[in-house]
């Protein structure tokens, strides 16, 4: 790889800080920048490779300050008025994107239909960074008239920033799901579906609302995508699930209980094991119906997972030769084209990094 450079904004969070710390690790000729609006609070990277700089979000030009040699830039921080992503549309720099909850995520994709892109634009915010859907699509291409389950087990001991929790502030919103083609609205919360996680835990998973719906069925090959999670503290689980139901969650709302509800389920620990299945059913290319399921278990939880997400999405863009650019627009982490890669090597990479990950014939 030539010499390139990367700016992680949030770099000094729990995801960016896992970001620059594989991306340096894999490309020693790769400089790294962390983004962020007080530079004196990120951890020192003893690394001549690694510097730091003021990026806010919260700016009306929040790339203000950067040079114009950067490569690629990374978003781990929320962006909610899309002043990051605008600018770096602006400068022709290409971006990926790994905090977009559904809402903001088509916002953000209406805002980008009348502006004239010169790079790619990777909206990387389905569950993990994409990950989930990225090994959807690797162990899909071969079927037809696909549905995927994705079901994920979230630990309320785990490692997490406060960005993580923003999905606890749409459960009252409904959202649509799409099935051969034909949208319909579901809510949140609803449709439980019991599953044994790897771990050999056992519980009812809720639908939520995550960019993953929006994005698989837009493949040919896939009919309809689904998103659904629990929590690995039962009572905490029914507890919210009452809430939703009974409407209460919805009194609750607004700005003045935010505080409330987070402190119902964002009560980040040191870490803990973070699961997710992949159920997939479609036909094979005789007619015949196949059913597998892909586990992946991360012993060092979401945020070590979204960052693996999020490394091999830039890997992708990196290893791309200045002779072929990707052409710009829009792409999502389940299609991005695989320069020098296959699916061995996106599992291996993923492997190297102490995530479980098998598949099996359901």
């Amino acid at each position: 790889m030539n010499k390139k450079k990367v700016l992680i904004v949030g770099g000094y969070g729990a995801v960016g800080r896992q970001i620059a710390q594989i991306l340096h690790d894999r490309h020693p000729d790769l400089d790294i920048v962390l983004g962020g609006r007080s530079p004196e609070k990120a951890e020192h990277f003893e690394s001549e490779r690694v510097q730091t700089i003021i990026v806010n979000n919260n700016m009306e030009d929040p790339l203000l300050y950067i040079s114009d040699n950067v490569s690629l830039i990374i978003n781990a921080v929320n962006d909610l008025q899309d002043r990051l992503l605008l600018s770096a549309v602006r400068r022709k720099i290409p971006l990926i994107d790994v905090t977009r909850w559904t809402e903001l995520f088509q916002q953000s994709i209406a805002k980008l239909m009348d502006k004239k892109l010169h790079a790619p634009v990777v909206l990387s915010s389905g569950w993990m960074a994409g990950t989930a859907s990225l090994f959807a699509m690797l162990h899909s291409v071969s079927l037809q008239n696909v549905t995927v389950n994705i079901n994920a087990l979230y630990s309320l001991q785990d490692k997490a920033g406060p960005d993580s929790a923003a999905y606890m502030d749409r459960m009252n919103i409904p959202f649509h799901i799409t099935k051969s083609n034909r949208s319909r609205l579901v809510f949140p919360m609803t449709d439980p579906v019991k599953v044994q996680f790897p771990n050999g835990y056992t519980t009812k998973c809720y639908r939520l609302d995550t960019p993953d719906h929006v994005t698989l069925p837009k493949a040919d090959n896939i009919d309809s995508a689904n998103f659904r999670i629990s929590f690995d503290n039962k009572v905490s689980t029914y507890t919210l699930v009452g809430l939703v139901k009974s409407g209460i969650w919805k009194i609750i709302s607004g700005d003045r209980f935010r505080s409330f509800r987070r402190s119902l389920l964002y009560n980040p620990g040191n870490g803990s094991t973070h699961h997710v299945l992949i159920d997939l059913k479609g036909q094979d290319h005789n007619g015949h119906w196949v059913e597998q399921r892909i586990a992946i278990s991360d012993p060092l939880g979401q945020t070590h997972l979204t960052a693996l997400g999020a490394s091999i999405q830039a890997e992708k863009l990196l290893l791309i030769s200045e002779d072929e650019p990707l052409a710009p627009g829009i792409y999502y982490p389940e299609d991005l084209p695989d320069v020098q890669m296959d699916t061995s090597f996106i599992t291996n990479f993923f492997k190297q990094y102490g995530v479980l990950i098998s598949t099996n014939v359901i």
